[in-house]
């Protein structure tokens, strides 16, 4: 249950018609840092996390697909194996992902439109996992040059209310792609470093 508490956020959504690709050569790290060669991007990696590999991801996707496909609704499907930009974390609790998933051929949505659809289906999700309880906010951000849409989610043992995991979605449409980052985090001390560091990342 934990693995896939931790990934169903990490899911992006697309039509049934549309083919997944994995993109290569989307940046490089050096010094620490990651430079993004889809747009213009860099992004530290904090001290002490460490660099997540796409097959990483990939391994955390295969645990929670079948968790989120079931609650898809009719004519749409989920999309494994996403374009990832850089992930890094601490454990599987505390990391940070980002991938820029291209538009064509998918189910157009304005932004609101993708909130709302991706909202419902994380909170559906949820649901159907015993033991946990959840709570959501729906935020609009506009950071740096891009206006974002903000998905927190608060998952809770439901006989201790302890609070177990927060994670955060930021989704924008650059190039005609869906620019998506999760940031999951377990301490706020953790979380507070995460957010910090990524929205630092599109206003310097």
């Amino acid at each position: 249950m934990k693995k896939t508490i931790l990934l169903l956020l990490t899911i992006i959504l697309t039509s049934s018609n549309s083919n997944s690709q994995e993109i290569k050569d989307n940046g490089k790290i050096e010094n620490g840092i990651y430079t993004c060669s889809r747009f213009d991007w860099k992004i530290t990696i904090p001290n002490g996390y460490e660099i997540r590999t796409v097959k990483d991801e990939q391994d955390l996707e295969e645990v929670g697909y079948e968790t989120v496909n079931d609650q898809v609704p009719d004519g749409m499907t989920v999309r494994k194996n996403r374009p990832y930009l850089v992930g890094f974390g601490i454990d599987e609790k505390n990391y940070f992902s980002a991938s820029f998933e291209p538009l064509e051929g998918t189910k157009k949505m304005t932004l609101p439109e993708h909130q709302k659809f991706v909202a419902k289906l994380i909170s559906d999700s949820y649901a159907t996992i015993n033991g946990i309880k959840s709570e959501q906010e729906l935020e609009n951000k506009k950071i740096g040059d891009y206006d974002f849409y903000i998905i927190k989610g608060e998952l809770y043992n439901q006989k201790t209310d302890e609070l177990l995991l927060t994670q955060l979605i930021y989704n924008t449409y650059i190039k005609n792609h869906l620019f998506s980052v999760s940031i999951n985090y377990s301490t706020e001390q953790n979380g507070k470093k995460l957010i910090e560091n990524f929205e630092k990342s599109l206003t310097e």
